[in-house]
């Protein structure tokens, strides 16, 4: 596990009475000692600010969509939080079975064709990796975080969370392919730029996945 960091980052102009703060940043995505290049990377990470002192957080009121299309979901990493509903439209003329045997979000929405789709409540926080019974090499990752601060970086890597309450918190680069990388600080209002922040991207991308609930049985064209 990578090591939480302590940063003392600097602040850019005055905080004055300020009632929240701002963290900027850049995230360096590294592979076989190289920064990656690929600007298609940085959709699959996401910068969040944990507080301290943390407010209940508020589920949206309308469910969010991952959808099944050519054999691929999209987006193929999403940023929730604790009791959103997401919706898995089908848009193709196949059948699928999207999964989860992820501890505390557990889900199994069975065989279903092109369609609206069917939902799911998550509850728990943590990493839901997603995975279709029908078609091993489909797998996507959704990320519970009980935070409503949370970014996905611009195709360079930038990031920017605004309203972030004063005091202690942690913040988390999180890559689908990296450990996460922490990083506390402590806010005072105004914004803290901080160094850039380099993640490796070590782990293997989801594949052909291994721990099925069940092979469907019922007949249809997969």
């Amino acid at each position: 596990m990578l090591p939480v960091l302590v940063v003392a980052a600097a602040l850019v102009g005055q905080a004055g009475a300020a009632q929240n703060a701002t963290v900027s940043g850049r995230l360096i995505l590294v592979e076989d000692g190289s920064a990656v290049e690929d600007a298609a990377e940085f959709e699959h990470a996401v910068v969040y600010f944990r507080p301290d002192n943390l407010d209940a957080v508020q589920a949206p009121a309308e469910a969010l969509a991952m959808t099944t299309s050519r054999r691929q979901f999209q987006p193929r990493v999403l940023t929730i939080t604790p009791g959103t509903e997401v919706i898995f439209p089908n848009e193709d003329p196949i059948l699928h079975n999207v999964f989860s045997s992820s501890a505390g979000n557990r889900f199994d929405l069975g065989l279903y064709g092109r369609s609206d789709g069917k939902t799911h409540r998550f509850d728990q926080p943590g990493l839901v990796r997603v995975f279709c019974n029908v078609h091993p090499a489909m797998s996507a990752h959704i990320l519970v975080v009980d935070t409503p601060h949370f970014v996905t970086p611009n195709d360079e890597g930038h990031f920017v969370i605004h309203d972030l309450p004063l005091g202690p918190g942690r913040l988390t680069l999180w890559h689908e392919r990296a450990e996460a990388r922490h990083i506390d600080l402590d806010l005072h209002g105004g914004e803290l730029a901080l160094e850039a922040t380099e993640l490796p991207l070590t782990i293997r991308q989801l594949g052909q996945q291994r721990d099925r609930i069940r092979r469907p049985t019922r007949r249809g064209r997969y």
